[in-house]
């Protein structure tokens, strides 16, 4: 994931809207000294137009209100990095799930939703992870894509590009994630202290045990026993228990 290349480009696009941001305020005060020039000619007037000198304020303030509700122009890039770190640090960024890289798209109907969706990325990305993380809708084994979509208030064709552009699994696949994710939390939080692996794979959606510990050895590299016995031997050891192989 380089959040750098992608925040480099939204900086390059800020400072270009903000240039023609300015250029047209200062072609718009141009003519108007056009107009001056041009109402003290007809009339032999020198500074008749200056009765209308508030209209060259006007934009002024425009100019200056902005900067002060968005100071990027005045800090640049840093700021605008620090702001999209900020925003990566409150999703799980270590997960490796979603990329935040600037893509091309290919595809026409896709293309045409394109530049709507992307520079809303990162707070549909921050809304998808909170909902997991506190509603563990996947919990819920009838929970479908229409339903997620549904429950987040994100269209459906959004999400579906996000998954299709910006994450590096299936809709399916992240399901799994989660619920693994879900089950390594719940482990941590005691659950099989009184129940079976076979109760918490029922627990946090999945149909099978096969399905459960697959999954399971896919995200941490070990089966769900493996995984526990290394756990169980970590504590051991972190209480001054010397463990035998």
């Amino acid at each position: 994931m380089d959040v750098n290349k992608s925040v480099e480009k939204r900086h390059y696009l800020l400072i270009k809207n903000w240039t023609l941001f300015i250029f047209t305020i200062s072609s718009f005060l141009f003519l108007r000294i056009l107009y001056s020039i041009h109402s003290e000619k007809i009339s032999g007037e020198l500074l008749r137009a200056q009765n209308y000198s508030f209209l060259v304020v006007i934009p002024w303030f425009l100019v200056y209100g902005k900067i002060l509700i968005h100071p990027e122009i005045l800090y640049g890039y840093p700021d605008l990095k620090r702001r999209d770190i900020e925003t990566l640090n409150q999703i799980n960024i270590n997960d490796h799930v979603w990329i935040f890289d600037s893509i091309r798209v290919s595809n026409l109907k896709d293309s045409k939703v394109s530049d709507n969706i992307e520079k809303r990325v990162l707070p549909y990305i921050s809304d998808i992870e909170n909902f997991v993380n506190k509603e563990h809708p996947f919990r819920n084994t009838k929970f479908s894509f229409p339903d997620f979509a549904k429950a987040i208030n994100i269209p459906k064709c959004h999400i579906y590009y996000i998954f299709k552009y910006h994450a590096i699994v299936t809709f399916e696949e992240y399901k799994n994630y989660c619920k693994i994710k879900d089950a390594l939390k719940l482990i941590d939080e005691g659950y099989l202290n009184t129940l079976t692996l076979e109760e918490l794979s029922i627990k946090v959606g999945f149909s099978s045990y096969n399905l459960f510990s697959t999954s399971f050895k896919k995200l941490t590299k070990l089966a769900p026993k493996e995984y526990l016995n290394r756990q169980n031997n970590l504590k051991l050891q972190n209480s001054g228990i010397i463990v035998f192989n």
